[in-house]
């Protein structure tokens, strides 16, 4: 799987230069969806104009078309890219640094009074609809983007406070997200006991976690009492017999959900567990 620095690889493959506001128009045609390790090191909006995204962050997965837009947080994060029927990608990202985001607070202090979210939990994403404002909005960072000036950094300097006031008006949660978006490292645990951690490889929670995989093993070890591969195997035990009696879910439905390549694998592990198979089991609760 690659890795991504942004913006600092999309700059150096255009030969753009890194300014503290920097907007890019990346397109790509491909015909199969591309995973890519994404590493933040600006604040990213993307605007999606033509295909479809998934991003998993450290506490859950969001998918989404061109209705609606997404901004990133610093930090990592996993993303596929998937491709329209045109076999087209394309997403507008206007990118920002945490001085852009602190000289927002400072001049617009007052927005920020009354918000009392306990800053300590950091939001990974905030996702919102590319509505009539939104799509104008694109449309006038792309124009400033293909029709250079002296001006341009001071309109992007509005444009961004454009964007952010708006946010703030149309979202009143939009005002808790941005008090997060500076807050402590990630917890390990909110890590591993996301809903969608159960099928991500042991480098991509290390890499979620900002750490090795060697110290994603101690420290996970240090919390959990166990090693990963364990405590893993019997989180999807527990999923597995869930789905088997308060679904009524059949083996041959769940196996590949739970990251097992065949089913007979499945049945095996299931049986080593808990000492029968799936539909003995089923059968018996």
């Amino acid at each position: 799987m690659t890795t991504y620095s942004l913006p600092e690889d999309l700059l150096a493959a255009k030969n753009q230069p890194g300014d503290d506001l920097i907007v890019f128009d990346y397109q790509t045609t491909n015909k199969e969806p591309v995973k890519t390790r994404i590493v933040a090191n600006k604040h990213v909006f993307s605007f999606l104009q033509e295909g479809e995204k998934e991003v998993h962050f450290y506490d859950q997965s969001v998918r989404f078309t061109p209705t609606k837009a997404l901004l990133i947080p610093t930090g990592n994060s996993i993303m596929t890219e998937r491709y329209s029927e045109a076999r087209q990608y394309r997403s507008l990202l206007f990118m920002f640094s945490d001085n852009n985001l602190g000289a927002f607070r400072n001049k617009y202090v007052s927005l920020f009074t009354h918000a009392s979210r306990n800053t300590s939990e950091r939001l990974s994403h905030f996702l919102f609809m590319q509505d009539d404002f939104i799509k104008n909005f694109v449309r006038s960072l792309q124009h400033i983007h293909t029709n250079p000036s002296t001006l341009s950094a001071s309109l992007l300097q509005i444009k961004f406070d454009e964007i952010m006031l708006y946010l703030c008006d149309q979202h009143p949660q939009f005002l808790n997200f941005l008090l997060g978006v500076n807050a402590s490292d990630l917890s390990l645990r909110k890590v591993v006991e996301s809903e969608t951690s159960i099928n991500l490889s042991l480098e991509e929670l290390s890499f979620l976690c900002n750490m090795s995989v060697s110290t994603f093993k101690r420290k996970f070890e240090e919390v959990y009492g166990m090693a990963p591969s364990r405590w893993f195997h019997l989180k999807k035990m527990q999923q597995a017999a869930f789905m088997l009696k308060h679904e009524k879910a059949k083996a041959s439905e769940i196996h590949h959900e739970l990251g097992y390549e065949n089913l007979s694998s499945f049945v095996q592990a299931f049986k080593k567990e808990f000492g029968k198979t799936p539909k003995a089991y089923q059968q018996n609760v």
